[in-house]
């Protein structure tokens, strides 16, 4: 440090010399003082250079230095948000696979449970149907009629009296009246309403059961006075009444026809019919 001061005025003496030329090599006083005057003077500005450099330096190695903080704290919050995404990866690949494999159970439980239910469901529909015709042959036995399946049911009134009639043509009397009956509950007043009820009772006659079909015939009677169906009404009516020995009853519903439908095309069997009712075998009414 000693040293750096006569090295500047050295310098600063040399600048001084360079600048007059080199024309003397000896100077007076007055030219020493001033020479020594500049020579300072540049000096100061040299010192003043080196301390700007110094104040500069410093300034920019404290900003390196902040520069590499910040740089190492960007690292490090690099290196630990990595550490969790892999962390949190890996979770979740777990948790990801764990889904599957429960996904999987499931999907198998589901399938057999399907497997399970179709099997049940078989298995239930054919014991419904075996049920089913048992309650058939045992209702028929009881002379009850089992109702009948909506999906059995035609649209429309035409279809659905024509397929009750094709079962009362093949004996199925059962299903006949079903349909018959399903037909009375949704057309009441279609103009086929009092021949559905009419082949209800002839139904049962053909049955050989005469007293059932005497209900049905009344309702016939009751219900559609003007009806086509009255004539075959009261004819069968003469018949149920013949097959239950009441002579009385079947010779009014014979007469009724005659009387008040003369121009029926039933006429002709009314009278055979009434002729036996008036003649019949001995013991035979019992009123």
């Amino acid at each position: 440090m000693g040293t750096g001061r006569p090295m500047r005025r050295l310098v600063a003496l040399s600048l001084a010399s360079s600048l007059l030329g080199g024309c003397f090599l000896w100077t007076t006083r007055g030219e020493g003082d001033e020479l020594e005057e500049r020579g300072n003077e540049h000096e100061g500005r040299l010192q003043n250079l080196e301390d700007g450099i110094r104040a500069e330096r410093t300034q920019l190695t404290e900003e390196v230095a902040h520069a590499k903080t910040q740089v190492a704290e960007l690292e490090s919050v690099i290196a630990k948000a990595t550490q969790v995404v892999t962390r949190n990866s890996a979770d979740l690949g777990l948790e990801v696979q764990e889904l599957r494999e429960q996904l999987g159970r499931i999907q198998g439980e589901i399938a057999e449970l399907r497997n399970q239910m179709q099997t049940t469901e078989r298995t239930v529909a054919q014991q419904r149907q075996e049920i089913d015709q048992r309650l058939l042959i045992i209702a028929q036995k009881a002379g009850l009629d089992m109702p009948v399946d909506p999906s059995e049911v035609p649209d429309g009134n035409t279809a659905h009296y024509a397929s009750a009639y094709r079962s009362y043509q093949t004996s199925d009397y059962s299903k006949s009246r079903a349909l018959f009956r399903e037909y009375l509950r949704r057309y009441p007043q279609d103009d086929e309403a009092d021949n559905a009820q009419y082949w209800i009772g002839k139904s049962y006659l053909q049955e050989e059961r005469p007293a059932t079909a005497l209900g049905e015939f009344r309702k016939v009677i009751a219900d559609y006075p003007r009806g086509d169906a009255v004539d075959d009404t009261l004819l069968d009516m003469g018949e149920a009444f013949w097959q239950l020995h009441a002579c009385t009853d079947a010779q009014s519903a014979l007469e009724a026809l005659i009387r008040a439908h003369p121009r029926s095309p039933l006429i002709a069997r009314a009278r055979q019919k009434l002729r036996q009712v008036q003649r019949p075998p001995r013991n035979y009414c019992t009123s």
